[in-house]
């Protein structure tokens, strides 16, 4: 995928002001301004010589015309790209014909939960007809705050949607993310998360001293999870810290899975848990947003998965599930990392320790549902669109042609002529024919947790499912009709409808 689009700057004006004539026609004079701006500093986009580069969406910049401009520029349709996208398409399904099956969807959601792509898309079109309407309902809040702001009534476009959310957020709750990261300090967060363990699994996280050349920097540390027995399960190494060169990305990967041993004994699995949060100094500790701390609770799920699950073998072992499972344990974290019990139980201030406020709290909790249905009819058309495009090849249509219907049909902002969003979505290689599985996961996560966890999320596992949770809901899952069943469990999240 394309890092980032370079245009000459000349280029970049001339598309701006085609863009304020076409729309905003009594725009011109801020236009001008804008345009002496860029001309002058610089500001908006970084420059390379004469270039402009336009790096990604800019979607959080106060000006609506830097938000426009580089959507429509940094998605702008590259030909190249678009002849490689058809043609991993295409090898797909020739692979797929090969191996029996009539498209690549079949291939690649076989053995899954789901199944069958009949099945993905039973559950993607139920609860794309479900959240339409409240999802109307967060656009029209949306539109409010663009025309007071703006004074423009009317539509929203793409480039809206992140700025106005996290300003409408802000003005309903108050959510101040520099003034609540100093509840969220690293080291209380991970106490929250041992005493969370010992709760529900009867597990702990210790720190291990690490020997000379075991890890890549000297901020990774080492920690073992152990059970009630003092025996250990498994190990985690944590690389919390943002350095330079470090890949920008928060992810869960496996150096070693778990699996039983000729002798009877068991490997013990070892994983790393990869985050970009913010160093501590000689006078601060490391402060986490309530976004980083979703974002640790998240990884941490990945990691119990794999510290708890036991199997026979290791390429099915934790994470290497079916790929509408593997989120399951994540996102379930989620619902843990939004619950007013669990933050209260570690939300202390760095200084005082001083638990955080109530109203601080509330605020925190219920901004988290704000726009839960938008972003739900979003990620919906983002998965039918991967299985529309791993269907029956040839595709009838061009790519871009099946881009616009399909956000069209299924999302309320309609599609920008002149832009290519699929030649941007990296998912489209590596969860082909399965992006389904974000929205199938946070359905089967929900279920748990309305089941399981909602009136105490404290509760023993074993009080509900005996030891085999995770083992037992794959399997239930699996077996069961999941196109009704999982939309059934979607619609009991506060996630999906708001």
């Amino acid at each position: 995928m394309l890092a980032a689009m370079t245009l000459p700057t000349v280029v970049l004006l001339g598309i701006m002001e085609l863009t304020v004539r076409m729309r905003h026609s009594k725009h011109l004079e801020v236009f001008s301004v804008f345009l002496r701006t860029v001309t002058d500093s610089y500001l908006f986009f970084a420059t390379d010589d004469d270039n402009a580069v336009v790096n990604g969406l800019h979607s959080d910049n106060h000006n609506e015309l830097v938000r426009e401009a580089a959507y429509r520029i940094y998605l702008y349709p590259h030909e190249q790209q678009q002849s490689k996208l058809l043609s991993l398409l295409q090898d797909r399904s020739e692979l797929a014909h090969l191996c029996g099956f009539p498209t690549y969807a079949h291939r690649a959601i076989k053995g899954t939960m789901a199944e069958t792509p009949e099945a993905v898309m039973e559950f993607l079109e139920s609860l794309a007809e479900q959240v339409r309407l409240p999802a109307g309902k967060d656009l029209d809040v949306l539109r409010k705050y663009k025309s007071k702001r703006t004074g423009i009534t009317g539509q929203l476009w793409p480039w809206d949607l992140p700025y106005y959310s996290a300003i409408a957020k802000h003005a309903r709750h108050k959510v101040d993310h520099a003034e609540f990261s100093k509840y969220f300090p690293l080291g209380a967060c991970m106490e929250g998360l041992d005493s969370l363990f010992r709760s529900l699994y009867g597990v702990s996280l210790l720190t291990e001293a690490v020997e000379e050349g075991e890890v890549w920097s000297a901020d990774v540390y080492k920690l073992a999870v152990k059970d009630e027995e003092d025996k250990v399960l498994g190990y985690i190494y944590c690389d919390f810290f943002e350095r330079s060169n470090k890949p920008q990305q928060d992810c869960h990967f496996t150096i070693r899975g778990g699996r039983e041993l000729s002798d009877g004994s068991y490997q013990l699995p070892i994983v790393v848990l990869m985050l970009n949060l913010p160093a501590p100094s000689w006078s601060l500790p490391s402060l986490l947003t309530p976004g980083m701390v979703e974002n640790l609770f998240h990884e941490m799920g990945h990691a119990m998965h794999s510290m708890l699950g036991r199997t026979k073998y290791q390429h099915v072992t934790g994470t290497r599930c079916s790929t509408d499972f593997a989120e399951v344990p994540s996102v379930l974290m989620e619902y843990f990392a939004s619950d007013h019990r669990v933050i209260s139980s570690f939300a202390r201030h760095y200084k005082t320790g001083e638990a955080l406020p109530q109203e601080m709290l509330a605020s925190l909790c219920t901004s988290r549902s704000m726009f839960g249905a938008c972003e739900t009819q979003l990620q919906v058309f983002y998965s039918i669109l991967d299985q529309r495009l791993h269907g029956n090849l040839p595709l009838e249509t061009g790519l871009t042609d099946i881009l616009t219907e399909t956000q069209n049909t299924y999302y309320s902002i309609p599609h920008v002529p002149h832009t290519a969003w699929h030649l941007r979505f990296a998912h489209l290689v590596g969860y082909g024919a399965k992006y389904y599985s974000y929205l199938m996961s946070r359905a089967v996560a929900s279920s748990i947790w309305h089941e399981c966890f909602v009136d105490d999320p404290f509760s023993a596992v074993e009080s509900h499912y005996g030891s085999d949770l995770w083992l037992w809901k794959a399997t239930d899952l699996a077996a069961s009709d999941t196109g009704a069943t999982c939309w059934l469990m979607a619609a009991a999240s506060p996630r999906c409808v708001s």
